[in-house]
């Protein structure tokens, strides 16, 4: 799976081709639209890693409450449906 820091790389790769002498401008305007799209594919990855790392945190507190009070956690609580 594609990370977010080679889309970063590649946005940054397409946006140098953009800018090399003698490209025509629809050539450099498809290359920079390509290099936004690599940048926001960037970005998307980042939140979604964001969001894995909290909900991960949150299932282990759950489970780290539920041990603390003696309780088995069923098997929605482990999925993160409590």
């Amino acid at each position: 799976m594609i990370t977010a820091a080679a889309c970063k790389e590649l946005a940054d790769q397409y946006n140098a081709l953009s800018r090399v002498a003698g490209t025509t401008p629809s050539r450099a305007s498809v290359l920079k639209n390509i290099a936004r799209s690599f940048t926001g594919l960037s970005t998307q990855l980042d939140r979604l890693a964001a969001l894995t790392r909290d909900d991960a945190k949150s299932n282990q507190l759950r489970l780290a409450q539920d041990n603390q009070h003696g309780r088995r956690p069923s098997p929605g609580r482990l999925a993160g449906k409590a």
